[in-house]
């Protein structure tokens, strides 16, 4: 998986989170030696069209381990043909098999097509996501 580091990064770049090869390289090194992460990813023909990443972990407000969604993202011109149902119930049976009792997923207010797709599948909206850079600027 490290050699599709190129493919990942036009996905990440895709969502709006512009990402050289070089980036997704280091990044993708740290998250593979991290126990708690998996990436998935879906092909066509020999060329990676999609991706999921996800992380297991513990939780302060509720017993037993949850599965989140940290990054998703289909090709634009894969996408409304099942490449992400088929990501999103792969990543999901991952998270389970891993003890999971619940999984969540964060998207940004303006992503009302993926908001959808995530209702479709029985995702409930509960909540804001708020974040605050703490280094740079």
């Amino acid at each position: 998986m490290r050699d599709d580091a190129e493919a990942l990064a036009r996905l990440v770049t895709d969502l709006g989170y512009p990402t050289s090869p070089g980036q997704m390289q280091t990044r993708l090194d740290s998250i593979f030696a991290d126990a708690d992460y998996r990436t998935l990813v879906a092909s066509d023909g020999g060329l990676i069209v999609g991706f999921i990443g996800l992380r297991i972990g513990l939780n302060y407000a509720s017993d037993g381990r949850y599965g989140q969604i940290m990054a998703f993202s289909v090709a634009p011109g894969h996408r409304r043909q099942g490449v992400g149902s088929l990501l999103l119930g792969a990543g999901e049976a991952a998270l389970t098999a891993r003890g999971a009792e619940t999984v969540v997923v964060t998207t940004a207010n303006h992503r009302a097509d993926a908001h959808a797709f995530y209702e479709k599948y029985g995702y409930t909206f509960t909540g804001r996501r708020y974040v605050k850079a703490t280094t740079g600027s």
